[in-house]
């Protein structure tokens, strides 16, 4: 059945960015830049400023990884019937609130409440935008906005790193509620820009949407679909066993096992953000027109290079070379998510029904949530065991394992899902009024 969405009146196909595109990617990095001030102090915050238990606050976030798994579901179900536009607004506005008040937090409890709440209306954000975004843009073009929009948060990001590096002082407080107090305003740019979108915007079309010759599918619809399931699966294993350990694995052997400076560990965030911002547009062109699993497949085969080179690091304790190997290690790291950022979302899109594009979404989320939860967890049961090596071997091997999982998924998938021929793309409707 040929589906339809209200858009912007910009026709997409339009030779370069609409401008309607310049506006939303606007938004998306001016509230990059809040975060990328705020969440890598998030935990020193709430352990060295409010001196919270250090166990208490690692459960308060895995706590926020289980709220988002019940409530993920939910955010999917809300998108497929309001629209992604609305969605969005509501999470970036309790997103807002919730930033707010953690600059407030002086207990436990106030902490968990706050906690829960971010994770409630984090939940809408990830598929909103990400839904949003693909009825803006042709499927042809969809890769190369998914990547900009990568490229764009990862500058916000770093920006925002060194600006909040320059202000906070662990003996005085109030710089650390100023970066959250400041975050929390950053998002009134994107939502603003949400609401000079037109009405309607990315929002099925109703005519297609009540379409009586067709039965409007559902969570038991989504759930069937065994490639999705495979997608979720693997790209989960890739993700718990590469980026869930960037922030907590990765810093911890970097620090005990290789016994680098912790100086070391801003070198080589900087240097992956460098290769994520300075490669993505050069990677768009290589992936572009090529096969969505081989490109997969290459970033899983690429974090596995990339944790051997780290683990490298632990040869040469306390030298030099241990410096070198965990700089280079987390910056070849930034070209695997270059190809990763483009091509899962388009991916999961690409076997999207356009009727639950929300929950298609909503599920891919989950793949965060879920490795983010238990990367953590592995990492803290394994750092320590054989002077790290245990560790080593979880995301070398689980990389590569999922890489190759995903090379093999061609078999599955359609020319079509696969990136190699581009569907139709539905004539925009008029935009409602």
């Amino acid at each position: 059945m040929a589906t339809s969405f209200t858009t912007a009146p910009t026709p997409t196909e339009a030779p370069g960015m609409p401008p309607l595109l310049r506006r939303l990617f606007a938004g998306i990095a001016f509230s990059a830049l809040g975060s990328g001030m705020s969440m890598p102090y998030l935990f020193v915050y709430l352990t060295q400023v409010r001196h919270l238990p250090t166990t208490q606050v690692g459960l308060i976030l895995s706590w926020m990884g289980v709220v988002a798994l019940v409530v993920s579901p939910l955010a999917g179900t809300l998108i497929d019937r309001f629209g992604p536009r609305v969605v969005l607004l509501l999470g970036l506005l309790g997103e807002a609130a919730g930033m707010a008040a953690v600059g407030f937090i002086d207990s436990t409890v106030n902490a968990v409440v706050v906690a829960s709440w971010m994770a409630v209306f984090n939940c809408a954000t990830f598929p909103g935008s990400s839904a949003l975004l693909t009825r803006l843009v042709p499927v042809a073009k969809r890769e190369r906005a998914y990547g900009v929009q990568f490229m764009l948060m990862n500058a916000g990001f770093g920006v925002g790193g060194l600006v909040a590096s320059a202000l906070v002082d662990l003996a005085d407080p109030r710089t650390f509620q100023w970066l959250y107090w400041i975050d929390a305003a950053s998002y009134v740019g994107y939502i603003v820009v949400l609401l000079t979108l037109p009405r309607g915007t990315g929002k099925l079309d109703p005519v297609a949407a009540s379409d009586a010759a067709t039965p409007q599918p559902g969570w038991r619809e989504v759930l069937r679909d065994r490639t999705l399931l495979l997608v979720i699966v693997v790209g989960t294993l890739l993700l718990t066993c590469a980026y869930a350990q960037m922030d907590t694995g990765f810093t911890a052997y970097a620090v005990n096992q290789a016994q680098v400076p912790a100086r070391t560990l801003g070198w080589a965030f900087a240097a992956n953000t460098v290769v994520i911002v300075a490669g993505q547009l050069v990677t768009l062109r290589l992936v572009a027109g090529r096969r969505r699993s081989t490109a997969l497949g290459i970033a899983g085969l690429i974090w596995s290079a990339a944790w051997v080179v780290v683990a490298i690091s632990g040869a040469f304790v306390g030298r030099p070379l241990a410096i070198v190997a965990v700089v280079l290690g987390l910056a070849v790291f930034g070209a695997g998510e270059t190809i990763w950022a483009p091509v899962m979302p388009a991916l999961v899109n690409g076997l999207a029904d356009e009727r639950v594009r929300g929950r298609y979404n909503a599920l891919a989320g989950m793949t965060w949530t879920i490795s983010g939860i238990a990367g953590p967890a592995l990492a803290g049961l394994l750092i320590a065991r054989a002077d790290g090596r245990y560790w080593a071997a979880l995301c070398i091997g689980g990389s590569l394992l999922g890489g190759l999982a995903f090379l093999t998924l061609r078999r599955r998938l359609t020319p079509t899902q696969d990136g190699l021929t581009p569907a139709p793309t539905p004539e925009p409707a008029k935009s409602a009024t």
